[in-house]
């Protein structure tokens, strides 16, 4: 069991390292990268999500959505209330504040989770990811930009544009094509299928590019980062597993996928937000690089703990 595990991880991870070698050499600049990242989010991780929800309807599949839909709202309202004591605890000034607490509640849930449950669990456990990502998508780009925004003492300002992006419309598409049990004809549906399967090993080219630049003299001594990391990586997982424990008791295929995407690495927007409204992005790239880096070790012990 552990394993099959581990090996299909590996494979995942192990894409990492020319993204990291050509950083390092500078084969490549932070635009390409940029680039590559914005190909991804835009064109092929659609094409993946849209790939995978080609599914029969079915009732139950639709009921298991719900239940997605059900407890994901639960388990992000559970940590929002958690959050706010933390932060309280720890003293951050406002500047912080309300970045920790966008860092501790979301997650790279497309970028990094769905390549990952992908290759443990196929193409059915994608569709349940993505309908995790729709929530994620739309609570992060209206209560994740509003926590940024009062973070960095901005106007509060949300706006339909944002949280419609790409990620998010495929989702919403396919899920009214499996809705309506419309089959893509074969020519298009195949060509969506292979642009869908560029999406892991050039998202992990990118990350492994992004942790080229890390330089640990720079977080060394930045403890605040790491209680983001360890926070969002180890304890929120945590908290859903337990739960989701006692909400289903048995674990299907369903409770994997929220478990081990609510683990996923802080999302990478929290830079991409600070930048924007002048916030404090240096900390939340830092804490985005680290919280991957730790990842990498913590995801395949989830994986592992949801099995037993």
């Amino acid at each position: 069991m552990i394993w099959p595990i581990l090996s299909s991880l590996l494979m995942v991870f192990i894409l990492i390292i020319p993204g990291f070698i050509f950083g390092r050499k500078q084969v490549i600049t932070t635009d390409q990268n940029d680039a590559l990242s914005s190909l991804v989010l835009n064109l092929t991780l659609p094409c993946l999500v849209i790939d995978a929800m080609q599914m029969e309807f079915s009732v139950q599949t639709l009921k298991d959505c719900e239940y997605i839909l059900a407890v994901a709202l639960i388990i992000y309202a559970v940590m929002l209330l958690v959050s706010v004591p933390v932060v309280k605890l720890m003293k951050l000034p406002v500047s912080r504040k309300y970045l920790f607490m966008f860092m501790l509640i979301f997650g790279n849930v497309g970028f990094v989770g769905i390549p990952v449950v992908q290759a443990l669990y196929g193409n059915e456990a994608v569709f349940f990811a993505a309908i995790l990502e729709m929530i994620n998508d739309v609570l992060m780009f209206t209560v994740g930009m509003a926590l940024i925004q009062k973070s960095a003492g901005a106007e509060l300002k949300v706006g339909v544009k944002q949280v419609l992006s790409p990620g998010l419309i495929g989702v919403l598409l396919g899920l009214v094509l499996f809705l309506l049990n419309i089959r893509l004809p074969e020519l298009l549906g195949g060509a969506v299928g292979m642009i869908g399967a560029a999406t892991t090993p050039l998202i992990m080219f990118a990350i492994g590019y992004q942790l080229s630049g890390l330089k640990v003299k720079e977080v060394a001594g930045d403890w605040k980062a790491y209680a983001a990391c360890v926070g969002k990586v180890i304890a929120v997982p945590l908290l859903a597993l337990i739960l989701l424990k006692l909400w289903a008791g048995d674990f299907r295929i369903l409770e994997k996928v929220l478990v081990l995407c609510f683990g996923m690495p802080i999302a990478s927007v929290a830079t991409i937000f600070s930048q924007k409204y002048k916030g404090e992005s240096c900390f939340a790239t830092k804490a985005v690089l680290l919280s991957t880096v730790i990842s990498i070790i913590i995801i395949p012990l989830f994986a592992i703990i949801v099995e037993l």
